[in-house]
C-alpha cells in the first residue's frame, strides 16, 4: 500500500516530459491572454498541469486524448519506466497505482482534481484529435503532443492552420516524422515566428506564433 501524497506541481505527476519542456510550456501559455486552448495528448496529466499553471483569467482549456494506454503489458512497461525515475515521489507512485488498478483516465482525473486552477479545464474529450478538429478549429492556442507520426501531426497542423499560437513536443531528431510535418508547415507559413528548444537540452518543445 502506497500512502498518497497530495500533488503540488507537475513534478508530482507521472510522465516522461523534459523539465525544460514543461517550464517553457507554462511560459508560452501565459502569453495567451484570452480565448480557448486545446491540448492534444495529456497522458497522465503532467502537461495539463503545466498548462493550468500558466493559464490566465478569461482563458479556458479543453483536452483531447484517447486514454487508451491500458493494455496490461503496456501498463507494466510504463510503470517500470516511471518507477525508475520517480520511485521516491509518493504522489507519482500513488498515481501509478491508480493507473495499474484502474486506467489512464482515472489517473489523469486524480491528478487534475488537485490543481487550484482546475475550473479552467472545461472539457476532456476521450477520442482522437482529428475527431475533435473536424468539428472545431476555433482555438486561440493549441498544444500538440498526441500521436507523433508524420501523418497525424501533418493532419493536425492542417486543421490548426489559422490558430495564432501553436506549440508542442517532439521537434527533435528522435522524432523525424514530427519534425518533417512541422518543417513543411513552416515552409507554407514563413512569416510566422518559429522557435524550438536546443536539441542538446533533451527538450522537443517548439512554438509557431502568427
Amino acid at each position: 500500500m502506497i500512502i498518497p501524497k497530495t500533488p503540488e506541481s507537475w513534478l508530482d505527476v507521472p510522465g516522461f516530459n523534459n523539465i525544460k519542456h514543461l517550464e517553457h510550456l507554462t511560459e508560452y501559455i501565459k502569453e495567451c491572454k484570452v480565448g480557448r486552448i486545446l491540448e492534444i495528448g495529456c497522458a497522465w496529466g503532467g502537461s495539463t498541469w503545466a498548462i493550468l499553471d500558466g493559464i490566465q483569467d478569461g482563458v479556458s482549456l479543453q483536452t483531447v486524448d484517447t486514454f487508451d494506454m491500458n493494455n496490461p503489458a503496456l501498463k507494466h512497461h510504463h510503470y517500470r519506466g516511471v518507477a525508475e525515475k520517480h520511485q521516491t515521489n509518493m504522489s507519482v507512485m500513488y498515481g501509478m497505482q491508480i493507473y495499474m488498478e484502474k486506467n489512464q483516465r482515472a489517473c489523469f482525473d486524480h491528478f487534475i482534481s488537485y490543481h487550484p486552477k482546475r475550473s479552467h479545464l472545461k472539457k476532456v474529450h476521450q477520442m482522437t484529435s482529428i475527431e475533435v478538429l473536424k468539428n472545431d478549429v476555433n482555438w486561440d492556442l493549441a498544444y500538440i503532443d498526441g500521436l507523433h507520426s508524420y501523418e497525424n501531426v501533418r493532419a493536425e497542423l492542417k486543421y490548426l492552420k489559422d490558430v495564432p499560437m501553436l506549440c508542442g513536443d517532439d521537434y527533435h531528431p528522435t522524432h523525424k516524422g514530427c519534425m518533417q510535418a512541422i518543417d513543411e508547415f513552416r515552409e507554407k507559413y514563413p512569416d510566422r515566428e518559429f522557435h524550438h528548444d536546443p536539441f542538446e537540452s533533451g527538450s522537443g518543445f517548439w512554438t509557431i506564433t502568427a
